[in-house]
């Protein structure tokens, strides 16, 4: 009863008590971590909470919106909203089917990230990575018929919305929606929002590639130490992400392919490069990083200029 009186009077007649009652209650936080397998990966998050229980209820709510984003945007899962929405493709009709609020936003901001990467970021890339999958089993290359037939299949111009009533025609037959350059940046952008309005304020998410902070913990106020190429960074509220072929690629007759497809040529480049973006959300860091490990750096300085990130 005491210290709940001393906080009190302190509240009502200094500023500089407010400022260490708050520094009381946020060192009050421990750190937390827990992972979660999804979207072909594991989803890793530390949070910083005033106890375990807070902890773990605001991370649970936070995969529990994950598994929810995975069952609209798998192109994996032959059930997912994309996939029951790419069934409709080229049907004849002309008819707009109406979206969930998840799918309509993801789709807007790969449209906007294709006009603005001209084509290299491309969500229609769908039935070439499909292609790549096969060919990958079969352990050889597609042949040029197959990635033109495939190529003929891709283009956002082929995408059509509709604002008024929320809905989406895809215009051509055969054509398959990818998420893969900006599901999970999407998705953790999701998930750190049901983590603030759960109560948790600090926290970093990371899922292949991919990391989301928030603010900083309280053991390192300048922010999170993040660790690019070997040089450390001290960041907070933004997205960073990696995209390269280190590790994911496709060797076929001694010759490795990246996994990143150029929706322009239809095929991986086979010289290793890699590219870091940090930017003020997962969702654009995510798709930024694809675009720009495509596009080269004199275009890719210019898009990233335009968009305000920093390349590492």
């Amino acid at each position: 009863m005491k210290i709940f009186f001393s906080r009190v009077t302190i509240w009502r007649n200094s500023f500089l008590g407010l400022f260490l009652f708050l520094c009381l209650s946020v060192s009050g936080q421990k750190r937390f971590e827990f992972s979660h397998p999804q979207m072909g990966t594991i989803f890793r998050m530390i949070i910083y909470a005033t106890d375990s229980l807070l902890a773990t209820s605001a991370s649970q709510k936070s995969f529990t919106r994950l598994d929810e984003l995975n069952l609209i945007l798998s192109d994996y899962r032959e059930d997912s909203e994309i996939n029951r929405l790419c069934r409709t493709a080229g049907s004849g009709t002309g008819e707009y089917i109406k979206v969930s609020n998840d799918l309509w936003a993801i789709m807007q901001e790969s449209v906007k990230a294709a006009k603005l990467s001209k084509g290299y970021f491309d969500v229609t890339i769908g039935p070439m990575t499909q292609l790549w999958r096969r060919m990958k089993r079969q352990k050889q290359l597609p042949s040029q018929q197959q990635i033109e037939d495939a190529r003929a299949k891709i283009g956002i111009k082929n995408i059509f919305t509709n604002p008024d009533n929320q809905s989406i025609m895809l215009k051509k037959t055969g054509m398959r929606i990818d998420f893969g350059g900006i599901g999970k940046g999407f998705a953790e952008d999701e998930m750190m929002k049901t983590l603030k309005h759960n109560g948790i304020h600090s926290a970093m998410i990371e899922a292949g590639g991919n990391i989301l902070l928030s603010d900083s913990p309280i053991d390192s106020p300048q922010g999170w130490e993040i660790i690019i190429k070997d040089k450390k960074h001290y960041l907070k509220n933004c997205g960073i992400s990696t995209s390269g072929d280190l590790y994911q690629f496709v060797e076929i007759d001694g010759i490795k392919y990246a996994h990143i497809l150029d929706p322009k040529t239809g095929i991986g480049f086979t010289e290793s490069r890699q590219v870091s973006i940090i930017a003020h959300d997962g969702t654009s860091s995510d798709w930024l990083s694809t675009a720009l490990y495509l596009i080269g750096p004199k275009q890719g300085e210019k898009l990233a200029k335009k968009m305000k990130v920093k390349v590492l």
